[in-house]
């Protein structure tokens, strides 16, 4: 096309000098300040395994999206309605959670692309593989965002109905207001067609160069089918609007202030991957005296929901509650609460932490062992690792934090913990499908633990459809509680909320009706304050 060969023709130079260019400017390195989260800081140790985690994640991210693609292509007949038609109730509702999908995975994908946007200053003479490898990982993240906003915004964009409906925002999927018009701008705004191309043209060069030594490199070489992928789903949309691609050179492009993230509070990407923090890396709200406190109100079988701002994991998740856990408490403390109620010793002949050992003696040993910090194990929950046991210290020490007690009997807890413990070690669902169990997310696990079944009265817990998937979001259950609280239906208690406050840097313990409110809170961290 004309805008491919402007590129080209804007990048002839580029090719006979860019590794001496980029030698130079990976030289060029500003005090550090203690900001050890730049790329080209971190060892190569953790170079190489923030590659692979990326690479990891990212092909994770591909699946995901393939779905929300096809669940956005399946709803035509609402995008396609003429301008003047409104959207029904159901209708808005549909449009919000597959916004909220889509912006969650833009918004990862941002601050990941934002991370490896430093590739450059990878040594491209000495250290040649770690600059291709982490501009390949930028590149597809890059490309995944691009690929799946202007899939959104071409279809909502110039139609009012949509446009005013998402710019107002929704606290119920959290969505606030304003971020459909960022979304828009940043999508038809020149500079992205002009990063794009420039960067397709980088790529072309090194897949003469150094991309073939990365056929050895794990993960590599999916990210590179990803990545042609995903420009080849975006180049006809982009040439098609005919902007002008290049105002300045394209190694200026690539190093200048125009890959600021979309989103301007993520200007800070860390440590690593599922974990992957952007903002405040080295502490959390809730303190270490407060989780001791969460110790002594807990009991076995509480749900635990849980918040960390800042971190890019979970996006597939709706709301502003990402996380739930099941408290279990140290082995001492469940011995106290189950082993001596009567109703449980008929079940399970005699104590049911005996039980439990005799059933489950491998998952038994790891959890009355502490943990790497010495501390005793009082949760399980699922996170990448998989489902796995882990001390408070570890878990609750977080940004937001509650606890809820399920209305039921001794006997009925014994039985989910039970189910508990019959799901440590499988891996993490980054599919987030609940009709399987070979792989479970964290409320899944909860969700399962408590399930209805013959003999077993559980917990009723509403799935929703996200991307086509039936599934559970932590966010949810919180909902729940409110909307059931005071009712005859009600099946949970509040136990206890440690509330975060960012710009007093802690958290406090709020009461009842905070809790309920807060599940109509802002999703994502551009909104917390």
């Amino acid at each position: 096309s004309e805008n491919e060969m402007i590129a080209q023709q804007t990048l002839r130079w580029f090719g006979l000098g860019i590794a001496c260019v980029c030698s130079l400017a990976a030289n060029n390195i500003y005090a550090a300040e203690g900001r050890s989260e730049k790329l080209h800081h971190l060892t190569d140790h953790l170079l190489d395994e923030r590659a692979e985690s990326d690479a990891n994640l990212l092909r994770s991210y591909s699946c995901a999206m393939q779905a929300l693609l096809s669940e956005l292509e399946k709803h035509s007949a609402i995008w396609n309605r003429d301008a003047k038609t409104p959207l029904t109730p159901d209708e808005r509702r549909l449009t919000f959670a597959l916004f909220e999908q889509t912006m969650s995975y833009v918004i990862a994908l941002d601050g990941m692309s934002q991370f490896h946007a430093d590739f450059w200053r990878l040594n491209a003479v000495t250290d040649g593989l770690r600059h291709a490898r982490h501009f390949a990982l930028g590149f597809a993240a890059y490309c995944m965002k691009i690929r799946l906003g202007l899939a959104f915004t071409d279809l909502t964009l110039n139609k009012p109905q949509f446009e005013k409906l998402l710019d107002e925002g929704s606290r119920q999927h959290g969505v606030p207001p304003g971020v459909y018009a960022r979304l828009k701008w940043n999508i038809v705004h020149v500079e992205m067609l002009s990063r794009v191309f420039a960067m397709h043209q980088y790529h072309k060069i090194l897949l003469k160069t150094a991309y073939p030594r990365l056929g050895k490199d794990r993960g590599s070489p999916p990210i590179l089918d990803m990545l042609d992928g995903s420009y080849a789903a975006i180049k006809n949309r982009l040439v098609k609007r005919g902007a002008t691609l290049f105002a300045g050179n394209a190694l200026d492009i690539l190093k200048d202030g125009g890959h600021d993230a979309w989103f301007p509070v993520q200007t800070r990407a860390a440590e690593f991957l599922g974990d992957t923090k952007v903002h405040r890396l080295d502490s959390m709200l809730i303190s270490a005296e407060q989780v001791d406190d969460t110790t002594t109100k807990s009991l076995p079988g509480d749900i635990i929901v849980e918040r960390r701002n800042w971190y890019l994991s979970n996006v597939a998740l709706p709301g502003f509650w990402p996380h739930a856990a099941l408290w279990l408490g140290n082995p001492s403390e469940m011995e106290r609460f189950l082993d001596g109620d009567a109703e449980v010793r008929v079940a399970y002949d005699g104590a049911f932490t005996a039980a439990l050992k005799k059933s489950y003696p491998q998952q038994w040993a790891t959890y009355i062992a502490p943990d790497a910090e010495g501390h005793p194990h009082r949760i399980v929950e699922a996170m990448s690792e998989g489902v796995v046991f882990t001390s408070a210290e570890h878990s609750v020490r977080a940004d937001y934090a509650a606890a809820l007690r399920p209305r039921l009997s001794k006997l009925e807890v014994a039985r989910a913990i039970e189910r508990a413990f019959h799901f440590v070690g499988r891996p993490y669902d980054f599919d987030f499908d609940f009709f399987t169990d070979k792989a479970l997310v964290c409320s899944e696990l909860i969700y399962k633990s408590y399930e209805p079944r013959k003999g077993v009265v559980g917990l009723r817990l509403p799935l929703e459809r996200i991307a086509g998937r039936m599934t559970l979001g932590p966010n949810t259950m919180v909902r729940m509680f409110d909307e059931q609280f005071g009712t005859p239906e009600q099946q949970l208690d509040f136990v206890w909320f440690l509330d975060g406050r960012e710009g007093m840097q802690n958290a406090f313990w709020s009461d009842l009706e905070g809790f309920r409110a807060s599940h109509q809170r802002f999703k994502w961290d551009i909104a917390q304050k």
